[in-house]
């Protein structure tokens, strides 16, 4: 099949759908993670009768492709196929995650180019690369990757200002934090943004669903992270367990820290062999995930960054009580009622906080019933897509 019989081919399947999604990357069978966010919102639509299609932006200018994620069509392509295939088949709406100029220039050259947008802003693309300075922390060499992507950044950051004080009303914004809109996004780019709404990122309370806990859980510390970088802040996990190991009933906690990426050898290094600590370099998928939770009472996950935190979100969904960093716009969805939020590099408050809940027992049957309340009525599944959908339908 030649390359213009795949194009024509790609812009006659699924003649059901007329909602399309653009982004950048999308899960496949050996990238399952990569923005399965954003799989689970269309999950959620597909239940609610709206078919949506994915169309994931490539730098080929030529090639083609397509495949089905879990009953999802996506398609693969640069950014001629993208307009011809606008060109071909018109849409009710177009969806935008991770936007760029690629995906934004390719729709104006298309017939599609008044058709109604929605763009989600989740951070990176929207934020300025020296706000991830821990990174550089003790590594030069990323040091200097980041200085050579600092042009590249300010053409991003220069496109989202002309988005956002575009006069084509045809496009409105979601952001999934007030915080981070106002503290970041504007910020970085100097703009006000007027047509917008906030919407968080949905969690699957469904999946992560809340089993009472036992007083015994709160001496079971979780951690699921990736170590790709030092916005995790897992050395401050670290150094939280290595300041609770002084204390007196250090040996009755047990520590169960997944997660995977260049980073975990050296960050997990000084506590490697703790007997009570257990390390586990791989990735959990997330049945895999909600299956620890209900085994562990606390979600042990320092930040340096967060525009919402779902991972926070997801344990305390399981009733699991979180110990977290005050940073960013974690505190958007976390308080003292339901966790516990250290100050910034501050991992003696994060050892401080187990061992309230470890002298307190009540206070972690409280918080854990409170987190996973808390979770429902601010970002639960139904409620999200719901707004979502009403967004979309508008």
């Amino acid at each position: 099949m030649t390359n213009e019989e795949s194009k024509k081919e790609l812009y006659s399947r699924y003649p059901e759908v007329d909602h399309l999604i653009i982004t950048n990357v999308y899960p496949e069978k050996n990238t399952y993670y990569q923005n399965m966010f954003i799989h689970k919102r269309v999950l959620g639509y597909k239940e609610q009768g709206i078919n949506v299609a994915i169309y994931r932006l490539n730098t080929s200018p030529t090639s083609v492709a397509h495949y089905e994620f879990e009953g999802i069509p996506v398609f693969i392509g640069g950014e001629d196929v993208l307009t011809g295939l606008l060109d071909s088949k018109p849409y009710k709406k177009l969806l935008f995650h991770f936007i760029n100029e690629r995906m934004y220039r390719s729709v104006r050259k298309s017939k599609a180019r008044n058709t109604p947008k929605i763009v989600w802003v989740h951070g990176f693309e929207t934020t300025k690369w020296y706000r991830r300075w821990f990174n550089f922390y003790n590594d030069t060499k990323g040091l200097r990757e980041s200085l050579a992507y600092a042009e590249r950044n300010q053409e991003q950051l220069d496109f989202m200002h002309d988005i956002y004080n575009t006069k084509d009303d045809q496009i409105k914004f979601i952001f999934v934090s007030n915080w981070y809109k106002e503290n970041v996004a504007e910020k970085d780019t100097n703009s006000i943004v007027k047509n917008y709404s906030i919407i968080h990122n949905m969690i699957d309370d469904e999946l992560f669903n809340y089993v009472e806990k036992s007083e015994e859980q709160r001496k079971k510390i979780l951690t699921i992270r990736p170590f790709a970088s030092r916005t995790y802040a897992n050395d401050l996990t670290v150094k939280a367990i290595l300041a609770l190991k002084d204390r007196p009933f250090f040996n009755e906690l047990e520590f169960n820290i997944y997660g995977q990426g260049p980073l975990f050898d050296e960050v997990v290094a000084p506590i490697r062999n703790i007997p009570n600590v257990h390390l586990h370099n791989y990735f959990l998928s997330q049945e895999e995930i909600a299956e620890q939770h209900k085994k562990h009472g606390i979600f042990l996950c320092p930040s340096r960054m967060d525009s919402q935190g779902v991972s926070l979100g997801e344990a305390m969904s399981s009733g699991l009580v979180p110990v977290t960093s005050s940073v960013y716009a974690i505190p958007e969805f976390i308080d003292d009622t339901c966790g516990y939020l250290a100050p910034k590099e501050d991992y003696l408050g994060l050892a401080d906080a187990i061992e309230d809940l470890y002298h307190n027992p009540e206070t972690f049957l409280e918080k854990s019933a409170n987190s996973a309340s808390r979770v429902r009525n601010q970002c639960g599944k139904n409620k999200m897509v719901q707004s979502e959908l009403n967004e979309i339908m508008a």
